[in-house]
């Protein structure tokens, strides 16, 4: 471990891309106390012996940035250190200007330092502050000098000259050496983020042709499964023992829930891995809500839940959308609303045209509705909403793929529901016509 790794938070050391952000702040940290402590050197040979007033100041400016990188090492908050650094620059420089001319002080190219510091806050409000302090420094300092409030400079006269091109010089080595470490240090820090998203393409990638593979080997068995299950259900006689009968419809019915299962977890890796192919086209509303409400219709019906089309005014409206996508999300949320309904509920489907040249698409149901504390879950992959244990199946993926495609076709998807009054789910695409045509 070297001595910049020293500077590292412990428990960072093993994150790459932590370690060289810390590494490169403390470098710059570093080259500040070292640039002051060459150009203290290099005033003493110019004049031979400095005051009491300057020495203190001087360690001031070698150490402060030292404490900024020892206090970010013990906190491991790179922002606590730079604003511990900032300010002791901005003060021990202010104080320096103070003592020795004001506004007019030689002093003053030092606080290019605070300005190079300024450039590596991340943090909006922090920078905005640093700024500010920056600011009322000088502004000090403006003041002081027009009323009289500052006195004898310490400086003499003849040693001006030599002092101001060391303080230029010091300064503008410090802003940059300072700014090409934390360049190159952030140069470092994207190769790996980029590195890391390469990897984490490729192996998503191979995620997808995995299930597709395995999807294929399941699919084989599964097939042969129901097919003799059914066979078997359909040859038995009438007067066949029930329970032989059951057990085969038991198998069909699970056997089919597997089938269903195996797809949408296939389909969830082609849209997690970028492979979903998307056409858009101008598409009628009539021509998608009609069959999806045809299709859950019949399971509606044996769940007694009233299905109602409330489409129909703007039925013959065209949307910006994939044909085919947008009909599995359709066939999603009705499937859902009906499925995680009451008894005697109803499930109505609606649109409706809010500003901005969308056409919105509506399920609403009055069944359970959804927990507020579960709500942030909904769109995320195999979340089940606390339903695990229940009688309702479903691997969870339905709204996290709905919500992928939906944004696949530039569109918007959300919802409302209130507990025990039922929930709203909607999509809203872009229209393919002007509202008023």
């Amino acid at each position: 471990m070297d001595y910049l790794d020293w500077f590292v938070p412990t428990g960072l050391r093993d994150e790459p891309r932590m370690r060289t952000r810390h590494r490169g702040i403390t470098k710059a940290l570093l080259t500040i106390s070292l640039v002051v402590t060459l150009m203290l050197l290099a005033i003493g040979l110019l004049r031979g012996r400095l005051s009491l007033a300057e020495y203190v100041l001087f360690a001031a400016c070698i150490t402060t940035p030292v404490f900024g990188a020892l206090l970010i090492r013990s906190t491991a908050s790179i922002s606590l250190g730079l604003v511990a650094t900032n300010l002791g620059g901005i003060l021990i420089v202010t104080l320096w200007a103070f003592l020795s001319g004001g506004i007019l002080s030689i002093a003053l190219p030092a606080f290019l330092a605070n300005i190079a510091l300024l450039g590596t806050f991340g943090n909006v409000t922090l920078l905005l502050a640093m700024g500010a302090a920056l600011a009322a420094a000088l502004l000090f300092l403006y003041l002081a000098t027009v009323l009289n409030w500052v006195p004898a400079t310490i400086v003499a006269a003849s040693d001006l000259p030599g002092l101001m091109l060391t303080s230029m010089l010091g300064s503008t080595a410090i802003v940059v050496l300072a700014g090409y470490f934390l360049a190159r240090d952030r140069a470092l820090v994207k190769a790996r983020l980029q590195e890391a998203r390469r990897a984490a393409e490729q192996s998503s990638r191979a995620k997808a042709a995995f299930l597709r593979s395995m999807s294929q080997e399941f699919r084989a068995p599964l097939d042969a499964i129901l097919s003799l299950a059914e066979g078997l259900r359909s040859g038995t006689e009438p007067s066949a023992d029930a329970a032989r009968q059951q057990a085969l419809q038991d198998i069909v019915t699970s056997g089919q829930y597997l089938g269903d299962l195996l797809g949408q977890v296939l389909e969830m890796s082609r849209v997690e891995a970028d492979d979903l192919t998307v056409r858009i086209e101008a598409v009628p509303v009539a021509e998608v809500v009609r069959p999806c409400l045809a299709i859950v219709g019949p399971v509606a019906r044996r769940q007694r839940v009233e299905m109602r089309d409330e489409c129909t005014d703007h039925a013959e409206r065209r949307v910006w959308a994939d044909r085919v996508l947008l009909r599995q999300v359709l066939l999603n949320l009705l499937s859902n609303a009906v499925k995680f309904n009451r008894a005697d509920g109803k499930v109505t489907m609606s649109c409706e045209l809010p500003a901005g040249g969308y056409l919105r698409l509506v399920v609403a149901d009055d069944g359970p509705g959804i927990p507020k504390a579960r709500q942030r879950e909904l769109f995320e992959p195999f979340s089940r909403l606390g339903l695990e244990q229940g009688s309702v199946h479903g691997a969870g993926l339905g709204l996290a793929m709905s919500k992928r495609m939906v944004e696949k076709m530039r569109g918007r998807i959300g919802f409302d529901s209130v507990e025990g009054l039922g929930s709203s789910f909607w999509i809203e695409l872009p229209l393919a016509e002007r509202a008023g045509s």
